[in-house]
């Protein structure tokens, strides 16, 4: 996929606000999918002249590497990849552990389009934890929702809640959840963005049902130096009922899951009702609310001008 507009405008806001990007890392090289006005824009938004970037034959278009360093002010800028085909200047399959000369290098990784390519999701995953440096950030920008068949796997906002949790060092900053109309996210400059809460402080699931491609994006924060898994993650509300001693789990499907007095008395009615009528119900309550982002407990509007609550 590569670096688009809001994925690029999210990496120049950290850098305005105090990330580090001396040194950094990307997954595969990064292709630049940008409009011209998207390019202006957020080149302006970083004290830079665009005129003066095009002079330098940085544009809109191409490999991103030369805006990256640019914007970010970048040092070094590695680029891994199991193929030299692109000119990556690391050529490892991110399946196996990296060399440990990597561990502990990086102000920054950057992911927009890669780990869901990897079959090796935890090693992969836990390669980029070892490789930042107490401080460092990683940053990605990867499929959650409607891109069954891009890769291997789309990710819920819940494995990325549990990865990045303080038993593995890290805190979360950002988990933002962009739609976008088709033909894709890279390819149009319209998309609607949202705050995702941890469903570990729901109590329930954040399920998603929608009609449009959805991405994440994240943002987290290394806090320590943790062999990172060392204990499995495990799915929040699995986790709570375990701990509770009850069967299974909480499920956010149920208007009496919402908190308020009028939805559980509609519950109770609901109840009440033969479940010829309840079950149809349940399903059109699911589809149009607590699937979708009309859920505002699970989901809230943000504008990336803002400071997005990750809790």
């Amino acid at each position: 996929m590569g670096i688009e507009a809001f994925s690029l405008r999210m990496l120049c806001g950290a850098k305005q606000r105090g990330a580090a990007f001396t040194q950094t890392a990307t997954l595969g090289r990064q292709d630049l999918s940008l409009e011209r006005r998207e390019f202006d824009r957020i080149v302006r938004d970083m004290q830079r002249s665009p005129a003066d970037l095009v002079r330098k034959g940085i544009t809109e278009r191409g490999i991103a590497d030369r805006l990256l360093v640019e914007l970010l002010e970048i040092a070094r800028l590695d680029s891994i990849d199991c193929s030299a085909y692109e000119g990556a200047t690391v050529v490892h399959d991110m399946n196996l552990p990296m060399p440990s000369h990597f561990h502990d290098t990086f102000d920054a990784v950057i992911d927009t389009g890669t780990l869901e390519h990897v079959f090796n999701f935890p090693v992969a995953m836990a390669n980029c934890m070892n490789m930042l440096r107490v401080g460092g950030r990683f940053y990605a920008l990867t499929p959650t929702n409607n891109h069954c068949g891009h890769g291997f796997y789309q990710f819920s906002p819940e494995l990325f809640f549990r990865v990045f949790d303080r038993s593995n060092g890290f805190t979360l900053e950002h988990v933002i959840a962009v739609e976008h109309p088709y033909p894709g996210i890279e390819l149009s400059s319209t998309r609607r963005t949202f705050s995702v809460r941890d469903p570990a402080m729901l109590s329930q699931r954040a399920n998603l049902t929608n009609r449009r491609p959805v991405y994440l994006f994240i943002q987290a924060v290394k806090l320590a130096t943790v062999e990172p898994f060392g204990t499995a993650p495990q799915q929040s509300d699995y986790a709570a009922a375990w701990q509770a001693g009850r069967f299974g789990h909480r499920e956010s499907t149920t208007p009496a899951t919402l908190g308020t007095r009028a939805a559980v008395q509609i519950w109770k009615w609901h109840a009440a009702m033969p479940s010829i009528i309840r079950r149809p119900l349940l399903g059109l309550f699911q589809r149009w609310y607590a699937h979708t982002f009309r859920n505002r407990r699970a989901y809230r509007r943000w504008n990336q001008q803002g400071t997005p609550p990750v809790a």
